[in-house]
């Protein structure tokens, strides 16, 4: 099998993410304005209650807030909006012509776009939050640096996983737009339940105790959690082999059944246009 047409949808959407640099700029602003409005809820709440013991201590959250909003375009939010114009206008059947399978078809194209929004501002968001931050003497607030050379390595891999494992749910949200010929239902179903069940809304150790398991077991932890938790070097509940399998698990699974799935979909699809 040849990579060289998915390579090509690859480069493809990663161009065209990098192709709007006022886009990043401006997403860059917002991200830090929400950034520093979440570490002053977290400075207030933590100095009112000193002597609480929370899962995750004020300089831990911090960082993790900063590196929650580095990578918020890495959330699966919705379908790959290509595919919905595509699902709307009848375009779609293109793609069922195309001599390639479709799934790595547009899982290299969602990867792609994924990858393009959420790199550049995770780079000028670390530098801002981090050295820069520092040298104007918010040091206290600033993005802190990984638990250990270790962790930092073993954060890259699971955040390669992560991107995977949001383009892989992105894919369910592909094929729910082909399946619907709207892009609205997608969005509507992504959107809260990335921000909600990432740890983007709020950390997921600063949950109750008895909804920590499940949140952690859930594919969405995958994403961001669970390697900004091995970047801090947080307790993961069987260590960080529990993290990483977590991941490949939910990046199988969901590819499995993602592709049974596709199958139905493309089977039953009727493309009327518009």
């Amino acid at each position: 099998m040849s990579l060289r047409p998915y390579l090509t949808a690859f480069g493809l959407q990663w161009k065209i993410g990098l192709r709007y640099r006022i886009a990043v700029v401006a997403g860059l602003v917002a991200q830090m304005w929400f950034g520093a409005v979440t570490l002053m809820a977290y400075a207030s709440v933590y100095h009112a209650a000193p002597d609480v013991q929370a899962p995750l201590s004020l300089r831990q959250a911090m960082t993790y807030t900063w590196i929650q909003q580095s990578l918020f375009t890495l959330l699966p939010l919705g379908c790959l909006p290509a595919i919905g114009d595509a699902a709307r206008t009848g375009a779609i059947v293109y793609d069922l012509l195309r001599p390639v399978d479709m799934w790595n078809w547009w899982l290299s194209a969602s990867l792609a776009r994924l990858l393009g929004n959420a790199v550049p501002r995770a780079v000028l968001l670390a530098c801002v939050a981090g050295p820069l931050a520092m040298l104007v003497g918010l040091g206290a607030w600033s993005l802190a640096g990984p638990a250990s050379p270790i962790s930092a390595a073993l954060a890259l891999v699971s955040i390669a996983l992560g991107a995977l494992l949001s383009a892989t749910i992105v894919m369910w949200w592909n094929i729910l737009t082909a399946r619907t010929l709207s892009p609205l239902g997608s969005y509507a179903v992504g959107t809260p339940l990335a921000v909600l069940l990432s740890g983007m809304l709020l950390p997921l150790p600063l949950y109750p105790d008895w909804i920590r398991p499940f949140l952690l077991a859930q594919p969405f932890a995958g994403i961001t959690d669970i390697p900004i938790r091995i970047y801090l070097g947080t307790p993961i509940p069987g260590g960080v082999a529990t993290g990483l399998g977590l991941q490949i698990f939910w990046l199988a699974a969901l590819t499995l059944l993602g592709r049974l799935w596709m199958r139905q979909t493309v089977n039953r699809l009727e493309v009327q246009g518009a």
